[in-house]
């Protein structure tokens, strides 16, 4: 259960910070950036999937909510990448409403 909650979080937050309007502003700012560490951030601020990916990996690591037991790497990666793979879900579903 906190997986799924994680992931409807995580999925708005990603939406949010790489297409929403009210985060237009510092993607614009951080596109602008010379340096390497800018274009990564730029980049990263404006996908979805990389944004997500990023969010459940510190996520996972903060709330442990292990959806497997086999070693404690592979669950912490299995459960970060199911987070981000349900987190698409919200991310496309609120796309889809705000394209309308």
């Amino acid at each position: 259960m906190t997986a799924l909650a994680l992931a409807l979080a995580i999925g708005a937050a990603s939406f949010i910070t790489s297409t929403a309007k009210i985060s237009r502003a510092p993607r614009v700012w951080l596109a602008k950036r010379d340096s390497r560490t800018g274009r990564w951030f730029s980049d990263l601020a404006g996908c979805p999937l990389c944004t997500a990916t990023w969010m459940a990996l510190a996520a996972t690591a903060v709330y442990r909510p292990w959806l497997v037991h086999l070693a404690w790497p592979l669950d912490y990666l299995v459960t970060a990448l199911a987070i981000t793979a349900a987190a698409m879900l919200p991310v496309l579903v609120i796309r889809k409403a705000v394209e309308k």
